[in-house]
């Protein structure tokens, strides 16, 4: 080993993925790089006396891990941290493991099928042309507040069945359980009172339907049963948790996030603008680049070896997705923003058993919001730099100062 290589290690083995400054700084895929060479085995230490975990960060390990459930579970929780956001009741469908998933998670699935999905176009175009009423010439706005945090809002809300004017609760709750940041939480605390105001909303809203069923999401699970028995209460809340906080998250920081990198990449702008169809594939590489969804924890359910370290039974395994989306043995010039970028395998809504179960909406919402971007003429002007979320969790911008003003005719953005 030379003395070069030998730095290049001790640089990577010393590299912190519980430090959040880099992640707030958008400066983490230098250092996911680092890991990808010279340390894709990565063991990490955990504050306040945590067990630790391991991190892998190359795309196929990455995809190794989340496609093997009986290796590496879900059950003892997905987030770095030893908690589960629905508290210690019955398990989400994100913390089960097959075959206890699959008849869960089909409850929910069958509203989320494209054919399904496809046939909110119509509602989906109302709520971006509402939106976009309210932006354009309104002068400096907060992308975040006025768009991205609204659309996935009101239509994941239509979605479960709540009401329009609850819907801000819905992203109050979603946004104080989902993150530590301090604009959005006070501590472990926020999110308990958070997840328990939730609870009640959604056990309100399901004695509703209960009484007066009707064609949503709330309605399906309040009628399902698993193995010929109702839900519990218990996988009732954790289900209605899960969608709300996924069906926000991932739309958000996708067009919050694509926004930001067509700003530095207007020459996309260009091409959707001449051909229609290349935003879908644009779309899909916005998905790529942001990762909405940075990282996934499993827990090894026995010994194994991997990159010449042994893994123990009961150890933490970390998947940062958004370093296997930057892996050049998968992608190439990844760290390019490339909107023609095809085939696009990427990570960007998980992989395996566990994928977004929302992939097929957010796609939808997607490009239907730069469709009509482009179809009405507007030109989004970025004029600051984004305000990063702190989390090594989601991929979040918190505010992102806009101008969407007319363009003369040729939607676009740039940045000013």
């Amino acid at each position: 080993m030379t003395e070069a290589t030998a730095h290049t290690a001790d640089t990577a083995h010393a590299i912190d993925l519980m430090d959040l400054d880099p992640f707030e700084t958008g400066r983490d895929a230098e250092l996911f790089a680092l890991l990808r060479d010279a340390d894709p085995l990565h063991w990490n230490a955990e504050p306040d006396g945590g067990a630790g975990f391991w991190s892998v960060t190359r795309y196929d390990d990455v995809k190794a891990v989340a496609s093997d459930p009986e290796l590496f579970t879900v059950v003892h929780g997905t987030q770095i941290p030893s908690r589960r956001a629905e508290g210690e009741g019955a398990r989400s469908i994100h913390h089960v493991d097959p075959p206890e998933h699959g008849p869960l998670r089909r409850i929910a699935s069958t509203h989320m099928r494209p054919a399904r999905v496809k046939d909110l176009e119509g509602d989906i175009r109302a709520v971006i042309d509402a939106l976009l009423d309210d932006a354009v010439g309104a002068g400096d706005i907060d992308f975040v507040h006025s768009v991205s945090s609204q659309l996935p809002l009101v239509m994941i809300g239509r979605l479960l069945g709540a009401p329009l004017e609850d819907c801000p609760h819905l992203l109050r709750w979603t946004n104080q359980m989902a993150s530590e940041d301090p604009d959005y939480s006070e501590g472990p605390e926020t999110a308990v009172r958070a997840r328990d105001e939730a609870f009640a909303y959604f056990r309100g809203l399901e004695e509703q339907r209960r009484e007066c069923p009707m064609d949503d999401l709330v309605s399906a699970l309040a009628a399902a049963e698993l193995d010929g028995v109702p839900l519990q209460r218990g996988y009732l809340d954790a289900y209605y948790l899960i969608l709300m906080v996924a069906g926000n998250e991932t739309t958000r920081n996708l067009l919050s996030g694509g926004i930001a990198a067509l700003a530095q990449n207007p020459q996309w702008w260009d091409a959707m603008r001449r051909d229609p169809d290349q935003i879908r594939v644009v779309v899909e590489e916005m998905v790529r680049w942001v990762t909405p969804v940075i990282s996934m924890r499993r827990t090894a359910t026995r010994e194994l070896e991997m990159h010449g370290k042994t893994i123990a039974a009961g150890d933490k395994v970390v998947m940062w997705f958004t370093s296997a989306n930057r892996d050049e043995r998968a992608f190439e010039r990844p760290d390019e923003f490339r909107g023609d970028r095809f085939p696009n395998e990427h990570l960007g809504f998980g992989w395996g058993t566990h994928a977004c179960l929302g992939a097929n909406l957010a796609r939808l919402e997607a490009r239907l919001f730069f469709e009509r971007l482009i179809e009405r003429g507007l030109e989004v002007e970025v004029t600051a730099d984004p305000a990063r979320l702190r989390s090594n969790f989601f991929r979040g911008i918190k505010r992102l100062p806009v101008r969407i003003q007319q363009g003369g005719g040729a939607g676009g953005a740039r940045r000013g």
